[in-house]
């Protein structure tokens, strides 16, 4: 039998002992210096990311300011509206309900798809500035990671009817165009901020109250007449459809303080609908943007530059049967006549009697008529990028632009610039700066004699009278006072387009005691009766007539109503023929 093998009573070497227990009292050691650390140095650390995964500061965006009408009428306020955002990283685990959510926001699973991965890995917008009810749908189907933040937008009751004049503001909330841009800093307010408690998909569980609340934007008061702007717009674009203009602006002012009443402008677009305001050359404000060489409607301040200085008289008579030799063409008539004395030069819109009485006055003196009067000035009204027109130096005129210049060619105008200065013939002789915003003080100077604007006044009103090249804008009742231009549109090299037109009519009623001017321009009209006594004179009449009525100012009267109007019996026909005849 096989003797029994003791047991071993080996022990561990030392070193080896030593060893595990360092490594044992090494992890002690780091263990606690870290829980050290966390627990002494990182604990605000540590607290403050906690915060934040479910304390989160939300921005509060401030209300613009409303703008309203002159009579007190909103033409842009503030609209609940909703940002619907996501974090794709959680909504992106949840694609089963992605059609359900495309559902309720009105788009195609194809288009938030896109919209999902456009954002960073964090952030995505998904539809910014939408309706309030499609934050209700989606909040009811219950996805994580898409939320809806409450919001407001800008919306114009007028729509199409004011863009042009007041614009559009970006989703920012700040200005892009028109007077939301030029007076942003006044209407945008200052955003705030809110603290809000979340859970661990982000949903918002309880508003903790404002950080800082929002500071709404300022109100801002303007002299725009509603009905007055709908009349003009609404005229305009009838006539750009008919006679197929590219553009169109009007302007209604009062003679008096200038304040203006209407500023429309064809193309337009509605602002309330996004898609149909893409192209920022469908909202031009072609009344304070858009320059152009304005043709006749110059003549009236040729005339009283002249009047001024004493080079004509005002019974005085020209020959005007033989075309005129100037700079190497000849200066023509469209209608031949023998003589003209001054009125007649403007009812018939004589170009050779204008330039031969241009030609006897000094340049200076009818440069400084037409700067007095406003042109060659940019206006000073709030639209960025408003163009003052040109307007040369006397000292570069020559023969031949001594007396085009007095034709309205080679200066280019405004179409608000023309209502400024016909305002001064209507009011007696004072040049009024015209204003957009109510309670401004009236800034008025005379710039001519008081019976020199009386002969104007009187002889514009032979403009509108039978024969007149004016006709068509004669309103029954009324004495209505005015004058028609044409030209032919420059075509950006060295020359004009044959057939294209700036077609304009300037006028003011009632005429034996002016309360409103209005200056139309239509352009790019191919019609063949494209003459501003055809196109412009009705926009102008059919306008004025409902300014007149809306702001009270009475007809003459005739036993118990408005009288005739004297030309009853001209025929549109007839009134086409005298404004070709004479429609420069």
């Amino acid at each position: 039998m096989t003797a029994e093998r003791p047991k071993s009573n080996r022990i561990l070497p030392r070193w080896r002992a030593v060893l595990i227990l360092a490594i044992i009292f090494v992890g002690f050691v780091v263990v606690l210096t870290r829980d050290t650390d966390l627990q002494w140095w990182q604990d605000h650390t540590l607290r403050d990311q906690g915060r934040m995964r479910y304390m989160q500061d939300r921005p509060l965006p401030a209300d613009r300011g409303v703008i309203y009408a002159g009579n007190g009428t909103a033409l842009a306020v503030n609209v609940p509206a909703v940002t619907i955002w996501t974090d794709p990283r959680i909504f992106n685990q949840y694609r089963k309900d992605w059609d359900k959510v495309a559902a309720a926001l009105n788009l195609s699973p194809q288009v938030l798809a896109e919209r999902v991965q456009s954002g960073g890995s964090g952030f995505a917008y998904i539809l910014r500035q939408g309706e309030p009810q499609m934050g209700k749908a989606l909040n009811a189907l219950h996805v994580p990671g898409i939320y809806v933040q409450a919001t407001s937008r800008t919306y114009y009751p007028l729509g199409a009817v004011t863009t042009p004049l007041l614009g559009l503001v970006h989703l920012d909330h700040h200005g892009a165009a028109g007077l939301e841009r030029g007076y942003d800093q006044w209407l945008a307010g200052h955003s705030g901020t809110e603290k809000v408690l979340v859970d661990g998909q982000g949903e918002v569980l309880r508003v903790l109250g404002a950080r800082h609340a929002p500071i709404p934007g300022h109100d801002l008061h303007l002299t725009i007449n509603p009905q007055i702007q709908y009349w003009a717009y609404m005229t305009l674009l009838a006539a750009q459809k008919h006679f197929g203009a590219t553009e169109g602006s009007a302007v209604v002012m009062n003679v008096e303080n200038g304040q203006i009443l209407a500023m429309a402008s064809v193309p337009s677009c509605n602002p309330n609908s996004r898609s149909g305001c893409g192209n920022p050359a469908d909202y031009v404000n072609n009344a304070v943007h858009q320059a152009f060489e304005p043709g006749s409607v110059m003549k009236p301040f040729m005339v009283a530059a002249a009047l001024k200085t004493g080079s004509i008289q005002p019974d005085q008579s020209f020959n005007v049967s033989h075309c005129l030799p100037v700079g190497g063409f000849c200066i023509r008539d469209d209608v031949v006549h023998h003589e003209l004395n001054v009125a007649h030069i403007l009812k018939y819109s004589s170009d050779i009697g204008a330039a031969k009485i241009a030609l006897r006055t000094p340049a200076q003196a009818i440069y400084d008529m037409y700067r007095a009067a406003g042109f060659g000035k940019e206006p000073d009204l709030g639209f960025a990028g408003a163009t003052g027109g040109v307007l040369p130096q006397p000292q570069t005129w020559d023969k031949a632009r001594h007396a085009t210049i007095a034709l309205g060619y080679g200066v280019s105008v405004t179409t608000l610039q023309l209502a400024e200065g016909y305002a001064a013939i209507a009011n007696g002789g004072y040049h009024v700066a015209p204003t957009l915003i109510a309670g401004q003080p009236v800034q008025k100077q005379r710039i001519m004699p008081a019976n020199i604007a009386a002969h104007l006044r009187h002889w514009l009103e032979g403009v509108c009278a039978a024969n007149g090249t004016g006709i068509l804008a004669a309103i029954p009742g009324y004495a209505v006072a005015g004058k028609t231009g044409t030209a032919n549109m420059a075509n950006g090299k060295d020359g004009f387009q044959k057939n294209k037109t700036n077609a304009t009519f300037v006028g003011f009623a009632p005429g034996f005691a002016p309360k409103l001017v209005m200056a139309v321009t239509m352009r790019g009209s191919t019609r063949y009766w494209n003459f501003g006594g055809v196109e412009s004179a009705p926009v102008f009449r059919v306008t004025m007539r409902h300014a007149l009525q809306e702001l009270n100012i009475s007809p003459r009267w005739c036993g118990g109503k408005a009288c005739a109007s004297k030309n009853k019996g001209i025929t549109a026909t007839q009134a086409e023929i005298w404004a070709e005849g004479g429609g420069n």
